[in-house]
C-alpha cells in the first residue's frame, strides 16, 4: 500500500473510532496512534486526554496522552498534532518544536507543582500532573512523543536529548511516513538497530554454534553493564511483548539477582539462567568471532534479569557494581521471511518452564484460527432496515482487514465492506476487553490492552486444553453479542447527561461487569439473553436503561474523593475499586429479570453447539488426513516403528492410510492418528504437522 492510500485508511480508522467512542477526532487520533504503538512495543498502555492551556510565565502547555506504568520505570508523555486534511500536509519544524516545548513545559510545571495551583482537581490533566509530581525522582527517563498525521519537515528529523529533574529526556517523532513504515514492516514493530561498538569497541565476542537456511544461533558472555545500558537506552522495546506484559513490578529487583551481584558477582553467570534473544540480522567482525551490530534485538526470555541489572546499576549511583557480572546469552538470528512463525515458537519454548507459557497466544494459536474460521462462515442476521446479511470480521493478525480489502479491485472492495462492515471488525485486544468485562474483571481490563490480553489468554488457554469443542459457533455468536452489548452501552453512556466526558473506557468496563454481577446474584439462575442480542444485532431498551443507571453509579465510585488513588485511571486498575463497585446497592427491576434467558434452554443450545463442533473437528481431521500423501504416512510409519511410538492399534490405522489395507479411518481413528503425529513431532518427526 502506498503512503497516500495508507493516509486515507489511517484517517478513516480515526473517524470510525471517533464515531464508535463518541470522541472528538483529535482524541481519537491519539488513541489510534496509541493502539499502533502499543502493538509496536513503544508503550505498555496509553491513556489519551486533551489539554491545552497556559502555565507559569504564561507559557503554552499541551499534553494529549501518557503512559506511566512501564517496566523500565520510564514515563511517556504525548503531544499530538492532528491535521485531518484529505491530503498529506507538511508540519514545519517551528510547529513541531512548539508542540514539544509545550509538552516539556507541562512536564516541568507538573514536577515543580505549579500546574496544580487553582485547577480543577477532577480533570485528567490535573491528576496526571499530581502523579508526575508524586513520582518525583523515581523515574529512569522521560520519553516525549510527537504524533502527527502530517509529514514532518526534512529540517526536523530528531531533537537532542535533555535532562529534566535529574532524569534524561529523549524525544520521539512519529509522522505519517514513520507510521507507514511501521505498517509495511513484516515484524509489526520498528526494528532496533544497535551498534555494540559504543559499549565494546571491538564488538561482542560470540561463538556461532548452529546454522540453517532459516536461522543461526550464537552464544555470548555479555557484560552486565552492557545489558543494563541497553535496557536503560531502549527500555521495554528490547522485550518481546509477552515478556514485557509479565514484568508487572515496575522498578523492582529480584532478591536473588541483587544478592548475587553484591555478594558473589563472579558467580552470576553460573547462578543465573541467562537471556534468550532473537534478531533479524547481525554484523560480525572480519574474523566472525565478534558481533559488531544487531538489528531488531528482542529478548524472549530473561526479561527479569535484564530489568534487574538495570535497576541495580541505577541504584548504585555510579559505583561499578556490575564490573564482574556477565550474563550468558543465546542469540537466534531469524530470517525475516519466517520470523512471524519461528519467533513465537522460540519464545514459547524458551519460556516453557515459567508463567509466560500461559500467555502463548500468538496469532497462529488454534483459538484465533478457529475464531477467524467461524467469522468467515457465520452469517449475522440482517439488522433492522437492512435487506442483506453481513458477517463479523475477526482480525487474527495486525492490519488483516485493511490488507485483505486493499488487495481487491474497487468493486470487490465495495462488496467486501458490505459483507464485513468496518463497524463489525473485532481484533484480539477488543475481544479480550469485551469478554473480560463480562467475566467481572474490569480492573484487569482497565490495566491496559496488553495486560488484559495476557490475562484473557491465560483463561482461554486453560479452557481450550480442557475442552476445545466449547469454542464453537455458539461461543462465537455469544462473543459478538457481548461486543454489541459493550459498544452499545459505551455509545449510550457517552451521550448521557450525567456523563462527565472523561474515563469512558473505565466506566463502560465497570458497568458491564456490574451488570453481569447483578444478573448472577439477582437473576434467580436466569442468564443474559445473548441469543436475542445476536438475532436482533441490537440490545433491548430495558437492558440499556438498567445499564445507564448502573453506569451513573459506577462514575460516582470512580470519581469518589475518598478513593484510594488520586489518579482515576490508576484507581480503576485496583481490585479494591471493583470491590466497591460490586458492593454498590442496586435492585434489578422485575421485568428485567423476567426477560432474562431460561438457563436450561441456554445449556441445551451450548450442548448442541459443542456436539456440532466435535463433529466439525472430526471432519476436519479426516480432511487433513486426505491432504497428506501416502509417502508421508509411510515415512511416519517407519519413524514410529523405529522410535517405538506406535501400538498395534496405531499400526493398523496407519495401514489404512499407507495403502497396506483398504478402507479409510473413522473419526475416532483419525483423532488417534493425529495424536500419533503430534507425538512423533515431539520426538523429532518433521515431515508434516497434525
Amino acid at each position: 500500500m502506498d503512503i497516500k492510500n495508507y493516509h486515507q485508511n489511517f484517517l478513516a480508522s480515526v473517524g470510525t473510532l471517533a464515531d464508535a467512542e463518541g470522541e472528538f477526532m483529535p482524541t481519537a487520533f491519539t488513541r489510534h496512534c496509541g493502539d499502533l504503538l502499543i502493538e509496536a512495543g513503544e508503550f505498555d498502555d496509553l491513556t489519551a486526554l486533551h489539554f491545552e492551556g497556559t502555565g507559569s510565565r504564561r507559557r503554552s502547555l499541551k499534553v494529549n496522552g501518557y503512559d506511566l506504568d512501564n517496566a523500565d520505570n520510564s514515563i511517556a508523555l504525548v503531544a499530538s498534532l492532528f491535521l485531518g486534511a484529505p491530503y498529506i500536509q507538511v508540519v514545519t519544524a517551528t510547529e513541531a518544536k512548539a508542540a514539544m516545548k509545550a509538552l516539556q513545559y507541562f512536564l516541568t510545571d507538573a514536577l515543580d507543582g505549579t500546574f496544580l495551583q487553582d485547577r480543577e482537581e477532577s480533570s485528567p490533566a490535573y491528576q496526571l500532573a499530581y502523579d508526575l509530581r508524586n513520582r518525583g525522582t523515581n523515574v529512569s527517563r522521560f520519553r516525549l512523543y510527537l504524533l502527527t498525521d502530517g509529514r514532518l519537515s526534512d529540517r526536523l528529523r530528531e531533537l537532542p536529548a535533555e535532562v529534566i529533574n535529574g532524569a534524561p529526556v529523549d524525544f520521539h517523532l512519529w509522522d505519517i511516513e514513520r507510521f507507514h513504515q511501521l505498517h509495511q514492516s513484516q515484524s509489526g514493530h520498528e526494528p532496533l538497530e544497535i551498534d555494540l561498538t559504543q559499549w565494546s569497541p571491538k564488538g561482542l565476542p560470540a561463538l556461532k554454534v548452529a546454522s540453517t537456511p532459516e536461522f543461526a544461533t550464537y552464544l555470548a558472555s555479555v557484560p552486565g553493564s552492557i545489558v543494563a545500558s541497553l535496557y536503560g537506552r531502549y527500555g521495554s522495546r528490547l522485550l518481546e511483548s509477552n515478556v514485557r506484559s509479565y514484568l508487572t513490578n515496575r522498578g523492582k529487583v529480584n532478591k536473588g539477582i541483587r544478592e548475587t551481584i553484591y555478594k558473589s558477582p563472579q558467580n552470576f553467570m553460573a547462578f543465573n539462567n541467562g537471556i534468550t534473544a532473537t534478531a533479524s540480522s547481525v554484523v560480525t567482525d572480519a574474523s566472525e568471532t565478534a558481533i559488531v551490530s544487531i538489528e531488531d534485538l528482542q529478548i524472549v526470555n530473561g526479561g527479569q534479569t535484564t530489568a534487574s541489572l538495570f535497576f541495580v546499576d541505577k541504584e548504585s549511583k555510579g559505583k561499578p557494581v556490575l564490573d564482574q557480572v556477565y550474563v550468558q546469552m543465546k542469540l537466534v538470528v531469524v530470517e525475516p521471511a519466517v520470523a512471524n512463525e519461528l519467533v513465537p515458537s522460540i519464545s514459547r519454548y524458551a519460556n516453557s518452564q515459567n508463567a509466560v507459557s500461559a500467555a502463548d497466544f500468538f496469532s497462529n494459536s488454534p483459538f484465533h484460527v478457529r475464531m477467524e474460521s467461524l467469522s468467515k462462515r457465520v452469517l449475522a442476521p440482517a439488522s433492522t432496515g437492512s435487506t442483506y446479511n453481513t458477517k463479523w470480521y475477526y482480525e487474527r493478525t495486525r492490519g488483516q482487514y485493511e490488507n485483505e480489502r486493499n488487495k481487491l479491485s474497487a468493486a470487490e472492495a465495495s462488496r467486501f465492506e458490505k459483507q464485513y462492515p468496518k463497524a463489525q471488525r473485532i481484533d484480539k485486544p477488543a475481544l479480550a476487553k469485551y469478554l473480560m468485562s463480562w467475566e467481572q474483571l474490569p480492573h484487569t481490563v482497565s490495566a491496559g490492552a496488553q495486560k488484559n490480553f495476557v490475562a484473557f489468554a491465560d483463561q482461554v488457554a486453560k479452557s481450550w486444553e480442557k475442552d476445545d469443542a466449547a469454542f464453537n459457533e455458539d461461543y462465537f455468536k455469544e462473543a459478538v453479542a457481548k461486543a454489541i452489548l459493550f459498544n452499545t452501552i459505551r455509545t449510550r453512556i457517552s451521550k448521557s447527561p450525567w456523563y462527565g466526558h472523561a474515563y469512558l473506557a473505565n466506566i463502560v468496563a465497570y458497568t458491564v461487569a456490574k451488570l453481569a454481577n447483578l444478573i448472577q446474584s439477582q437473576g434467580r439462575g436466569r442468564l443474559m439473553n445473548f441469543d436475542q442480542i445476536w438475532r436482533t444485532q441490537s440490545v433491548q431498551p430495558e437492558v440499556i436503561d438498567v445499564a445507564l443507571q448502573i453506569g451513573e453509579k459506577v462514575q460516582t465510585v470512580l470519581l469518589d474523593p475518598r478513593r484510594d488513588v488520586q489518579n482515576v485511571t490508576e484507581w480503576a486498575k485496583k481490585a479494591e475499586c471493583w470491590n466497591r463497585v460490586r458492593e454498590l446497592p442496586f435492585v434489578l427491576p422485575a421485568p428485567f429479570v423476567a426477560g432474562l434467558a431460561d438457563p436450561s434452554a441456554v445449556a441445551e443450545k451450548r450442548k448442541t453447539a459443542k456436539d456440532a463442533q466435535k463433529i466439525d473437528n472430526g471432519i476436519n481431521q479426516q480432511k487433513r488426513i486426505l491432504e497428506i500423501s501416502t509417502e508421508d504416512w509411510t515415512e511416519l510409519r517407519e519413524f514410529a516403528l523405529n522410535n517405538r511410538l506406535a501400538s498395534p492399534t496405531d499400526l493398523g490405522i496407519l495401514d489404512l492410510v499407507t495403502g497396506r489395507r483398504s478402507g479409510f479411518p473413522s473419526e475416532r481413528q483419525s483423532a488417534r492418528l493425529m495424536a500419533l503425529v503430534a507425538s512423533a513431532n515431539s520426538k523429532g518427526f518433521q515431515s508434516f504437522q497434525p
